[in-house]
């Protein structure tokens, strides 16, 4: 990933350098291990890291003495010493992350590899610059609220709605086209003085939902993200796949322009709705649970399912994934509705069917994008 790094005692430098690892490969085996098992005793560490005892013992006291991980002891679980439980430090480090989608901005702030708290500002339109300054009045608000200052941030991820360009430049809908085409990264990290990761929206919602929702237990899934526009991730080997030139999972591109507003994209639907008099409406109502009911949804599902369709066996051809997740802002009802009317092209050859993915309603549901976005710098440089 393209990223820009600040140099904390000059504000006004900024460069692209590969900071240095705060781990090392064994030292990132071993926590990525506990946080996947938190409790996990050291004894139940030796196999699966493929570690002497003698290694596996300095290792962990290694981070022990960094305050990366905790002891503790539980009692009579078998004969002999005890083997200490080891969990990370929840406040060893912070990160945060930070969504830009069409109408709103999440932002996340997290602990050690567990999420602090949440929040959104809407997203007004305004110039680049009146929305970095909201931003970081946003920062200052979340810091405040834990009691940190930005010094105690290791990183900050960004997420972007819109195709990957350049270096940490988007091509955004029409709606952020004063975010697109901008490398983005130099100017948030000189505003905010911390070094910037940055990724599209779909694909950091992707890992949210990888590390913290249904997709934690499967190591290859896709991600549709219904919002404003459709789009996506993929997670090979629990880990986001972003192709050569950072756009895999862009489902958009499946579809010619005569189809664009056939796509299940909440950006149509409003438009449908408004069509049949509900003018009122922004994206923001759309994640009411209760839409489903609502005069001309079940309308404009049926107009949308074989463009659901194409993507679901478009993914299924060429990813062949255990599990497609459908998220993004997408309420649970709808996202229901159209599992229950998904079609797979599964004809049987010599009367048997081929395997398909199972699908899902996403799990992570506030701001998966920001969420997934403060993982990255704990990634490229802990984890």
């Amino acid at each position: 990933m393209k990223y820009v790094a600040l140099n904390h005692v000059d504000a006004h430098f900024l460069r692209d350098v590969q900071p240095a690892r705060v781990a090392s490969r064994n030292e990132r085996d071993l926590l990525r291990l506990i946080w996947k098992s938190p409790g996990i005793e050291r004894s139940d560490l030796t196999e699966p890291l493929d570690l002497t005892q003698q290694s596996l013992h300095r290792i962990v006291a290694r981070l022990h003495e960094r305050g990366m991980i905790v002891f503790s002891h539980s009692e009579g679980r078998r004969p002999g010493p005890p083997s200490p439980k080891l969990t990370l430090r929840r406040n060893w480090c912070l990160t945060l992350g930070i969504s830009v989608n069409v109408g709103s901005i999440g932002l996340c702030l997290m602990g050690f590899g567990e999420p602090l708290e949440n929040m959104e500002i809407p997203q007004a339109g305004d110039s680049l610059s009146m929305e970095l300054e909201r931003i970081e009045a946003a920062v200052e608000d979340i810091l405040a609220r834990q009691g940190a200052k930005r010094r105690d941030v290791l990183g900050v991820g960004l997420a972007v709605a819109g195709h990957r360009m350049l270096d940490t430049a988007f091509n955004c809908p029409l709606p952020l086209a004063h975010w697109s085409l901008i490398d983005l990264a130099p100017l948030l990290g000189e505003r905010l003085g911390l070094p910037i990761w940055a990724d599209n929206v779909a694909r950091t919602a992707a890992l949210a939902e990888a590390i913290f929702g249904v997709g934690r237990d499967v190591a290859d899934f896709a991600y549709i993200a219904h919002l404003h526009g459709y789009g996506g991730g993929l997670v090979s080997g629990g880990m986001p796949f972003r192709g050569s030139f950072g756009n895999a999972g862009e489902f958009s591109v499946l579809f010619a322009r005569q189809d664009y507003d056939d796509r299940p994209a909440l950006g149509q639907l409003l438009e449908y709705l408004r069509s049949r008099g509900r003018s009122d409406l922004a994206l923001k109502d759309l994640k009411n649970e209760e839409m489903v009911n609502w005069d001309g949804v079940g309308e404009w599902v049926d107009r949308v399912m074989p463009a659901h369709n194409r993507a679901i066996n478009a993914i299924c051809a060429i990813f062949d994934p255990a599990l497609i997740v459908l998220g993004g802002e997408l309420p649970h009802s709808l996202a229901r509705m159209l599992i229950e009317r998904t079609e797979f092209n599964n004809l049987p050859r010599h009367g048997v069917l081929r395997d398909v993915p199972r699908l899902a309603v996403a799990e992570i549901i506030d701001a998966p994008g920001a969420i997934g976005a403060a993982l990255i710098p704990l990634f490229e440089t802990v984890l």
